[in-house]
């Protein structure tokens, strides 16, 4: 009973990992779509509409748009930067708690940002406050949803995320009439009550019933004794034996054995809707023989987890796939911050402007809609329809400059909208494609991130491009040539062989 563990403990891990019990793909779990929906339609309503509030953001603090767009680029940023903070927040409290409590620090730092009076406190205030409460129910809204489907993953995520395209539709012109009506403060103020509904949306985020979390459980320290009353009791907790000398805990149905062993703490590698420590219920173990029967006597050191798997960085597909999310998200935002601004040097005027954006919205939700359904298509490879749209959106940016009225202007929007879907519906299944369902939090974490770094330089970049030159044109010239390089680097992905291991949509 004394055999090495670790390769035995990876291959039943492994076999864990693929096991029986699966998500639901329905029930509770289009409740939680639902929820995840609302908050998009909160969080992304609130960063894709800013370009309303930027306008007379101008007007009050009268600084240059370079300077003032780094309340945008701060707001945007900073729920992405968050990322990994948000996976080691839902590592350990849960989707429910860390959701619950990005609805609080969002909702203080709207309403914080109705008193300032300087742009550099606006960014604290809006952009860094309200963006770090955004990060857990932002991240949540992605990772719960792929955590209850499996066959239908796409088509919910699609779904959820429409809530993106919805909120843009709903708070641009809502900005625009609370600004008009209460002034900006007012507005801002109001928000914040408004996104106290996250709350709300948190609650039911509950744990994923019959479902098991894996963990490894690292040979060290132990002493090979054999006690026979936990060896007897085996049958009677479904344990069942695995390559010789492995043990794999199909249901643990008390919580006796933390109880009685408070050093051995069972460690996850993906989560499920709750910790560890407060669901010993829903854990599945892979552990050695010996590592079991000594629990109650000579239990084994904890394993020493990392806070966020590095190994994800070993993938070269998701090394590459997370490179072109850097270079897309530096300029994805372009359209929301600056198309408003844009049409007033036009002419147009800021109502109908505003309308511009909320076009962006109705047609971002029926791309999810669009992308969730193409995506869940076998015959269709999900990279080469990722690629594809990125590279049409990339050329749709690039004859923005070629009109100036508002027709026109107005379809372009709408086929921005449509296509960029596919950055909001695709990404986290194009993750699992690489990676695997147990690696999206972590990977998800670290790519939200990256995308953040992107996020913070890009529309001062693109601000500081129309203070030197006097038009958008070189801005939107530099979005959709560089959204199309990073539609490239997704279709090259393809060419990288993949290690056996998750399913790929190849």
């Amino acid at each position: 009973m004394g055999e090495e563990c670790s390769d035995d403990t990876e291959s039943v891990t492994e076999s864990i990992r693929h096991g029986k019990v699966k998500p639901p793909d329905g029930g509770w779990g289009w409740v939680i779509v639902f929820s995840a929906f609302l908050i998009n339609v909160i969080t992304d309503g609130c960063s894709y509409s800013f370009g309303v509030l930027f306008v007379f953001l101008l007007d009050y603090f009268q600084e240059s748009r370079s300077t003032t767009a780094w309340i945008g680029s701060v707001f945007c940023a900073v729920p992405l930067l968050c990322g990994p903070i948000a996976s080691v927040v839902t590592n350990r409290l849960g989707f429910r708690k860390a959701t619950i409590i990005g609805g609080l620090i969002t909702a203080i730092g709207f309403i914080s940002s109705a008193f300032v009076h300087s742009v550099g406190a606006m960014a604290v205030t809006y952009g860094c406050i309200a963006g770090l409460g955004i990060s857990m129910p932002y991240l949540n809204s992605i990772v719960v949803v792929a955590m209850f489907f499996e066959k239908k993953r796409t088509l919910a995520t699609g779904i959820s995320e429409c809530g993106a395209g919805i909120g843009t539709l709903i708070f641009a012109p809502l900005y625009e009439y609370l600004i008009m009506s209460y002034s900006w403060r007012g507005a801002v103020l109001i928000i914040g009550a408004i996104s106290l509904n996250i709350v709300v949306c948190g609650a039911v985020f509950k744990p994923l019933e019959g479902t098991q979390e894996y963990i490894d459980v690292q040979d060290s320290d132990c002493v090979d004794k054999v006690f026979t009353e936990q060896q007897d009791q085996a049958d009677d907790d479904g344990l069942l034996t695995i390559n010789g000398g492995v043990l794999v805990a199909n249901s643990l149905k008390s919580p006796d054995i933390y109880k009685s062993n408070p050093s051995l703490v069972l460690e996850s590698n993906s989560v499920l809707g709750e910790s560890v420590a407060t669901s010993p219920s829903i854990v599945r173990a892979a552990v050695s023989c010996h590592d079991l029967r000594e629990t109650t006597k000579t239990p084994c050191k904890r394993m020493n987890k990392p806070l966020i798997d590095i190994s994800i960085f070993t993938n070269a597909r998701f090394v590459m796939f997370t490179l072109s999310s850097i270079i897309l998200y530096f300029w994805y935002d372009v359209p929301y911050v600056f198309t408003v601004d844009r049409a007033k040097n036009f002419g147009i005027t800021e109502k109908r402007a505003a309308y511009m954006v909320a076009v962006i919205g109705i047609s971002h939700t029926l791309g999810n809609l669009l992308y969730g359904f193409l995506g869940d298509r076998k015959q269709i490879n999900r990279r080469y329809l990722y690629s594809g749209s990125l590279l049409l959106t990339g050329v749709v940016l690039t004859i923005v400059p070629l009109f100036t009225t508002f027709l026109p202007c107005t379809i372009l929007a709408g086929l921005f909208g449509l296509l960029s879907a596919s950055a909001e519906a695709l990404t986290s299944v194009i993750i699992v494609d690489i990676l695997g369902i147990d690696k999206l939090t972590d990977a998800y974490g670290v790519v939200m991130f990256l995308q953040g770094v992107s996020n913070l330089v890009g529309p001062p970049v693109a601000g500081w491009l129309y203070d030197t030159s006097g038009s958008y044109d070189q801005t939107f010239y530099s979005a959709g040539s560089c959204i199309g390089i990073s539609g490239i680097i997704v279709l090259l992905t393809s060419l990288i062989k993949q290690k056996k291991g998750p399913r790929q949509n190849d």
